[in-house]
């Protein structure tokens, strides 16, 4: 038996309920699900959703990380899972329902198309939910020009707006690129998440791009009829920026320079070629490698395993040849030669990008060296030494960051360690020793005496220590701005939290209470305007203008989710989601439960097994599952579910997906846990 499940209930003859195994039930889901739920009935989102779709409005048009200028503006319909049942369609501003929710997955609209998934296949649906294309595809690509690529077997075709399939499947790749132009390959290298492929060619992990983006290396481009109109091989560098009339062109797998007027500049003769950088050009010939000048005459004679190219402004670059690293001049003399397993450029890249030495790495360890080949830093790090704007120098080892002087001196002494000053952080900065504490400045002379129990940073030009068990807070020439006599700090600077004979309160910046110490414990919130109290056991949200409650107490402990905009409450050993104005959206008596409302389909933990909870608060699938289910947009309909020891692909009604196969080890390499406290 395969690993594709999904736990059943039935009756045997006798009454007794007894577990059985769906091997079909996939597809038997795809059916019901397609045939019943295809009328029309009212539907609309869950006030999860409404709230969620507030929130995105409200987004809308803003910059995006800091950037100056708005985002990209947001387009209706909008794909959305957060309607009652979990399942995926999509609404109008308004809220309205534009696709009636009956799918895994809804992509983003593209030429008045979206592709759609159920039970594990692709389809299109208009913007009025209209299905064009039924689901049947493995992979699909958005529409481009009135046509969208298709997976058929492993290859691929185009099919048109209608759904009509008018380039046969037999590419590794193929995509509109105009109305009658169509990039081809042989080349297949699929990209997404598992479970949720896609030809994007970028694979995608948790931290973002896991793997480099590539387009397909050899492309031709066709017509509609499969006629060549162009061969090339992308990317095609270029030769000069400055002068377009020498061109790289490739005559029988081999490279040349070829003129404006056709003829030849250099035979064709190279195996790989670059873009001529800081007046040389890249080549390999023979298998080694050289570097050609404008003219086409070799400047470096083709004789090196290796090469960088030179950057622009520095004569110098890092070379291999007969296992030696070393680096080389313009002319191919060796200014040093080294038996490291490798070096390459370290540059600041701080504008202007500047070369400021070499990485080398030995033993599987990173070290600096100086232009000169002179060792800086020697190899003891787990990656290569970064360089600050300002000229100091962070490395990373053993899960620590260590700070140098940019001669390679350390800014801590032997007997201590700097704790804060990654690029970037101004001093003065945190110096241990041994258990102890003292604030230095830039050059490591002491601001401060080595005396504090703690210290960290609380905000513009503050740091919070900690003196004989009592907290105060520091400016940064090391002066108290507030004596040492509070149980508890909290960061901030206009407003904080502050603790005395084991009450908390809320003090300003100038050392008076906003609110004298009464509270159990207390946090401030994004708002800076509300706040976490507890009291008696008790939790609320309080108004700190008027004191009035936004939330009223409730037993157990309230906090903040960044991650979706929603209040998580614990009490006696149970979780439930609350609205910011605290309506209870979720609350299935669970020990844990995700926060990823916008998946529309929450994990959650009931006595040790893992189920599916939508954003009304109804459960959709029950616990069976031995670690979290996630369905996020990026696995395209799919999760990924534990169980008996196997990960397996599962759908939103959590029925097996066909086609893809089991894994002993989670694909997605997740493991959340999320600890819910008033103050962190």
């Amino acid at each position: 038996m395969d690993c594709a499940y999904v736990l059943g209930r039935r009756l045997d003859g006798e009454g007794k309920a007894v577990r059985v195994w769906w091997k079909f039930a996939a597809l038997a889901g795809v059916m019901l699900v397609h045939g019943a739920l295809a009328q029309d009935r009212p539907m609309e989102l869950t006030p999860a959703g409404k709230a969620n779709l507030q929130d995105t409005i409200a987004q809308d048009g803003r910059p995006l990380f800091g950037r100056p200028g708005p985002s990209q503006p947001m387009t209706f319909p909008l794909a959305t899972c957060m309607f009652p049942g979990g399942l995926c369609g999509a609404v109008y501003r308004d809220g309205t329902v534009a696709v009636f929710p009956r799918y895994d997955w809804v992509g983003t609209f593209s030429d008045h198309r979206a592709a759609v998934r159920i039970g594990g296949l692709y389809g299109f649906i208009d913007e009025d939910g209209r299905e064009i294309v039924r689901p049947q595809y493995r992979i699909v690509d958005d529409y481009k020009f009135g046509f969208a690529q298709v997976d058929v077997d492993g290859k691929s075709g185009l099919i048109d707006e209608d759904g009509k399939m008018v380039v046969e499947p037999k590419y590794g790749f193929i995509r509109a690129i105009g109305p009658d132009r169509f990039a081809v390959s042989e080349d297949r290298r699929l990209g997404g998440m598992p479970g949720g492929e896609d030809f994007s060619n970028s694979r995608i992990g948790f931290g973002g791009l896991s793997d480099a983006i590539f387009e397909p290396m050899l492309t031709d481009v066709i017509d509609i009829q499969g006629r060549l109109i162009e061969s090339r091989k992308l990317p095609i560098p270029s030769f000069d920026k400055d002068d377009p009339s020498l061109r790289w062109v490739q005559k029988e797998k081999l490279w040349g320079l070829a003129r404006a007027d056709g003829s030849w500049l250099v035979e064709p003769k190279f195996q790989q070629v670059d873009a001529l950088k800081n007046g040389l050009a890249r080549v390999t010939l023979n298998g080694k490698i050289g570097f050609i000048d404008r003219t086409g005459s070799f400047a470096i004679e083709p004789v090196f395993d290796k090469a960088w190219w030179f950057v622009p402004g520095f004569d110098r670059t890092s070379a291999e040849r007969d296992g030696s690293f070393g680096v080389i001049d313009k002319s191919g003399t060796w200014i040093f030669q080294t038996h490291y397993q490798q070096i390459h450029f370290a540059i600041n890249y701080d504008h202007p990008a500047t070369v400021f030495g070499w990485h080398f790495r030995t033993a599987d360890r990173w070290g600096l060296l100086d232009l000169d080949g002179h060792v800086v830093i020697g190899a003891e790090f787990d990656q290569p030494i970064q360089q600050c704007a300002d000229g100091r120098l962070d490395a990373y080892k053993n899960k620590e960051w260590l700070y140098f002087k940019a001669d390679g001196s350390p800014l801590q002494p032997p007997d201590g360690r700097i704790i804060d000053a990654s690029c970037g952080a101004p001093p003065p900065y945190v110096l241990k020793i041994g258990d102890k504490f003292r604030l230095v400045d830039a050059d490591s002379s002491p601001v401060t005496p080595v005396l504090y129990d703690a210290i960290f940073g609380a905000g513009r030009g503050v740091k919070n220590a900690k003196l004989d068990g009592k907290w105060g807070r520091l400016g940064l020439d090391g002066r108290w701005v507030l004596e040492p006599k509070f149980d508890y700090l909290s960061t901030g600077t206009d407003l904080f939290v502050a603790s005395i004979d084991g009450k908390r309160g809320f003090m300003r910046s100038d050392g008076s209470w906003l609110i004298a110490p009464k509270f159990d414990a207390a946090a401030l919130r994004r708002d800076n305007a509300t706040s976490f109290v507890t009291l008696a056991g008790a939790t609320g949200v309080l108004r700190l203008a008027d004191q009035s409650w936004a939330i009223p107490p409730r037993p157990g402990v309230l906090c903040d989710v960044s991650i979706s905009h929603v209040i998580m409450s614990e009490a006696a050993g149970k979780r439930a989601i609350l609205s910011q104005t605290g309506e209870t959206w979720i609350d299935v008596g669970a020990e844990r439960v995700g926060a990823n409302l916008d998946f529309g389909l929450v994990t959650f933990l009931r006595n040790g097994k893992w189920g599916l909870v939508d954003t009304a608060g109804q459960v959709m699938v029950e616990p069976q599952y031995d670690e979290p289910v996630y369905f996020m947009p990026r696995q395209r309909g799919v999760a990924w579910a534990k169980h008996d020891g196997r990960w397996c692909a599962i759908d939103r009604h959590g029925h097996p997906v066909p086609g893809i196969a089991c894994a002993d080890t989670n694909p997605l390499g997740r493991d959340d846990r999320f600890a819910c406290k008033v103050e962190r």
